[in-house]
């Protein structure tokens, strides 16, 4: 609403707050009344602007797409702009889809606290809907319209505590000395379940369960919409929402809506209880929504404990793959062949790689994995192996943070892995110094990750479809059948800097400063790039 409200004219920065107050009710009010709330204001003399389209939870809406922000000309909307001109409130019968069922729309405005209509509530629902509404209680029918009256006003206090109520909650009324006025088939069938009556009108509302007459007593006390939840000993989950209900002001204008029915709220019975807020305002009835999340609730717990199982299995995975790893150093060692030796270094990098991806999993299954992350341990696993006690080889990532599903980060590490054992043995090989960088870039749709290091170069002969090495195997492999990417092997031209006449204007009286630190000239790069996945839980 906030970019709509911006182009009406004629609103002072108090109506503005009225129009948000108004707004902030509107979802609860569409899905009590079972219908489509439109708030609208008057954008120039032949035009209403929609500033906020609430669509029902509780019934499916009359509209294909939102409404809000659309023009409202006079011609289309009559009732609504003679409305916004005079205040009067009015219902009408018209068609909202052109080939759709007829819809009844009912008119309220909006006024401020000098009594000028600064905008127009539009509250549709279709025919069918429309006729069960009529069929069902009185006083139920005219809690309904209190409800609208307040929610035009703005006097809905703290609805936001509400949850959305939908097609299969309940609903029931409650006067204002706690009898119970009316309710619906769904809330019948709720306490019919846990053995109450099957008619329960007329009883006090303790009588159903200690938590229905607690949410009534906080509603009415504190003037406002109050929510709960329950567990009962037998496993059942209740929610319940309340809200309190005040007769509109009474004047010549809304009069209907309060004397003919108001002597049928009371009970009977003699109550001296009548509460009231500050302003002196009463309390004179409210609903109770209940939703029944016994079975929801029950799946999420039965989700979480699976989620934590499936941890634990990644946990002990990455610990069984740790032991495998150690086990094959410990045989590392003990071989006299250097060719074995390197096999075997090589096989303990591929299963850490795997095992860095479990330890993701174990934390979060359900949490698409870090992939600069997993970089960074598989740089951490590498130094620790490949790198000699006599080598210094500078291992950096850089790029942005790039999440993937654990199905593409689990390939993605293998490949990176890969790619920096061969750096190390044809990029860096015996040399003491080496300089190998990862970069990651997140192209939107598509991953690119290139690892380039400054060894000697391709071969003038080298073709990468031709060779042997096991490791470019593997990443052709992981790279074009899981990760559906493309490789690319190709060597970077590198020209050293040339030394300038200022360089050597160097006075003999001062000390020569230390020369900068030379920038690694790289001159082998590895480029794999294939399209993300969405992160969704697999």
């Amino acid at each position: 609403m906030d970019s709509q409200i911006k182009n009406c004219p004629d609103l002072a920065e108090r109506d503005i707050d009225l129009l948000y107050k108004v707004e902030s009710g509107l979802a609860i009010v569409a899905d009590v009344s079972r219908a489509d709330v439109l708030l609208c204001a008057r954008l120039s003399a032949n035009n209403a602007l929609v500033l906020r389209h609430v669509e029902p939870k509780s019934i499916s809406s009359l509209y294909r797409q939102n409404a809000t922000g659309r023009l409202l000309s006079a011609e289309e909307q009559p009732l609504l702009h003679n409305t916004l001109r005079h205040g009067v409130e009015g219902r009408t019968q018209r068609q909202v889809l052109r080939s759709g069922a007829p819809v009844i729309q009912h008119i309220r405005p909006i006024r401020n606290a000098v009594d000028k209509v600064i905008g127009a509530l539009a509250i549709e629902t279709n025919m069918i809907e429309h006729e069960r509404h009529r069929r069902r209680d009185r006083r139920f029918r005219q809690a309904v319209r209190w409800l609208q009256v307040m929610g035009a006003h703005g006097e809905i206090e703290n609805p936001d505590a509400l949850r959305r109520f939908g097609p299969y909650d309940g609903i029931y009324l409650v006067s204002r000395d706690r009898q119970i006025v009316y309710m619906s088939g769904i809330v019948t069938n709720l306490f019919r379940s846990i053995g109450r009556q099957t008619d329960m009108r007329g009883k006090d509302v303790s009588e159903l369960e200690d938590a229905d007459a607690l949410i009534v007593d906080q509603a009415f006390d504190a003037h406002r919409c109050v929510e709960s939840r329950q567990e009962s000993e037998d496993g059942r989950i209740w929610i319940r929402g309340a809200i309190p209900l005040r007769t509109p002001h009474t004047d010549w204008r809304n009069s209907w809506l309060a004397a003919p029915l108001r002597p049928l709220w009371s009970s009977g019975k003699s109550s001296s209880y009548h509460p009231s807020n500050n302003s002196g305002q009463t309390i004179d009835a409210g609903f109770v929504l209940v939703h029944n999340a016994t079975d929801t609730v029950q799946r999420e717990r039965e989700l979480n404990v699976k989620s934590a199982i499936i941890q634990e299995v990644h946990h002990r995975v990455k610990n069984n793959l740790q032991t495998i790893a150690a086990v094959l150093r410990i045989q590392a060692r003990r071989t006299q062949s250097d060719e074995t030796r390197q096999q075997i270094s090589e096989a303990v990098n591929r299963i850490l790689s795997m095992s860095v991806i479990h330890e993701f999993l174990s934390q979060d299954e359900h949490r698409p994995i870090n992939v600069r992350d997993v970089c960074q341990r598989i740089v951490n696993q590498v130094k620790q192996v490949a790198i000699g006690p006599e080598q210094q080889v500078e291992i950096s990532v850089h790029g942005p943070t790039v999440r993937l599903p654990a199905a593409q980060a689990t390939p993605t590490a293998m490949v990176v892995n890969e790619l920096l054992l061969n750096a190390m043995e044809h990029g860096v090989g015996d040399r003491t110094h080496g300089h190998i960088q990862i970069h990651l870039d997140d192209l939107g749709n598509a991953v690119r990750i290139a690892v380039l290091d400054d060894g000697k170069g391709l071969p003038s002969d080298f073709d990468p479809n031709m060779s042997t090495s096991l490791g470019l195997q593997i990443v052709h492999t992981l790279v074009t059948d899981d990760l559906k990417g493309q490789l690319q092997i190709e060597p970077i031209s590198a020209t050293p800097p040339i030394a300038t006449a200022e360089a050597a204007d160097v006075q003999l009286d001062v000390a020569p400063a230390p020369p900068p630190e030379t920038p690694p000239y790289f001159t082998t790069q590895v480029v794999v790039t294939f399209p993300k996945r969405p992160l969704t839980v697999e």
